[in-house]
């Protein structure tokens, strides 16, 4: 292995390092905060939103204090900056890409391995996580949910992975080594394997939309789109 090789292995790794650190701080930020709740031995759809809620903000807070610090990316400053990341071609890019990802993608993904193993990757086994978080938000707790799931996860998870994580990993391990990287952590970090291939899909989607407009406004709008389309799913189905 050439010393250049050596040391942009080095870097990635210390990138990925630092990253699973905020990790795990936010998930026991997460875990800490449900069991305030009261909820924490409770199984996902015996949780309600409102505590669900509360454990999302929480992880969410360390992602974003600490993210930025240790990873940081040029659009993250100034303050305002955060406005002229979108744009109206974000907007007609990012909705018809991320209801395609959800209706197209991740079914092109799951059909085959439906086909070999039909237990595990059936429709009913895939939605299952998602369907047990719509039945957390009867009548008008709907709106938390869709706050929390449509508007808050893609904004927050789009900054910490396709903006700080992505572009650190972009610059020490070439473009689609810290595209197809960050793409692995992202659909691993949601700890639902039968999720993985799909959403490894969706997320190399995200990394290179992010990749090609330069700022997170697309990616951020693709992603938004793709959760409300599951979550409309899982509600009419």
């Amino acid at each position: 292995m050439s010393p250049r090789l050596k040391e942009a292995v080095r870097a990635t790794l210390r990138v990925i390092f630092l990253w699973f650190s905020v990790y795990v701080a936010a998930s026991l930020a997460s875990t800490i905060a449900l069991l305030l709740t009261g909820r924490g031995g409770d199984g996902i759809a015996d949780i309600p939103v409102w505590a669900i809620a509360f454990s999302m903000v929480s992880m969410w807070s360390v992602y974003l204090v600490a993210m930025p610090r240790l990873l940081p990316f040029e659009e993250q400053h100034p303050r305002h900056s955060f406005r002229s990341w979108f744009s109206v071609r974000d907007v007609v890019l990012g909705v018809p890409l991320g209801i395609a990802g959800q209706l197209i993608l991740v079914n092109i993904v799951n059909w085959p391995l439906s086909r070999l193993f039909p237990d595990t990757f059936s429709f009913d086994e895939v939605s299952k996580r998602a369907e047990d978080i719509s039945s957390t938000a009867p009548g008008m707790w709907m709106v938390l949910l869709v706050v929390v799931v449509v508007i808050g996860a893609p904004i927050v998870e789009e900054i910490v992975y396709r903006g700080s994580l992505q572009t650190a990993l972009v610059s020490t391990a070439g473009k689609w080594g810290g595209i197809v990287i960050t793409a692995a952590l992202f659909a691993a970090i949601h700890l639902a394997p039968v999720e993985f291939p799909g959403l490894f899909a969706f997320a190399l989607l995200l990394g290179i939309v992010r990749q090609r407009s330069g700022t997170l406004g697309a990616a951020i709008v693709t992603h938004l789109a793709f959760n409300a389309t599951g979550l409309l799913l899982v509600s009419v189905l």
